[in-house]
């Protein structure tokens, strides 16, 4: 069998293979920003050594975090229910399952249940290796 015969055969068997195979991924950007919630523009980014951390929070019904605040960059996402955040200058944002905020960075703030079923939280944070993800103000 000559190599033309050969490449058309492979390309039919690849064909016949991959037949029917639709793929459903989907894109959409949930945010893009130059800036915090509260509009303050992120500086130049300088990490020698960064580290990003995933974390998912869960606060219950009713429940209060400690005023606390974020010197490096995260991004929270609301997978489910209501959260409401309070700078320590009475700044305030509510947000709702699918919305995605910007946080705060070097501001003490604290987030709320405001709702009436737990919230879920996925937030992504980036900054140097061994910065505390968040420091509670005393």
């Amino acid at each position: 069998m000559n190599k033309a015969i050969k490449l058309a055969v492979m390309l039919f068997v690849m064909i016949l293979c991959t037949a029917g195979v639709s793929y459903s991924a989907e894109k959409q950007v949930l945010l893009k920003t130059t800036s915090t919630w509260d509009n303050a523009q992120y500086q130049k980014l300088k990490i020698k050594n960064p580290e990003a951390t995933v974390l998912k929070i869960v606060i219950g019904v009713n429940e209060e975090l400690p005023m606390h605040k974020h010197d490096l960059v995260n991004i929270a996402y609301v997978k489910k229910g209501t959260l409401t955040v309070i700078t320590d200058d009475n700044k305030e944002i509510t947000l709702h399952e699918g919305d995605v905020l910007p946080e705060l960075v070097g501001k003490y703030h604290y987030g709320k249940n405001t709702g009436s079923e737990p919230i879920e939280l996925i937030v992504f944070y980036l900054g140097q290796k061994g910065t505390p993800l968040s420091v509670n103000k005393e």
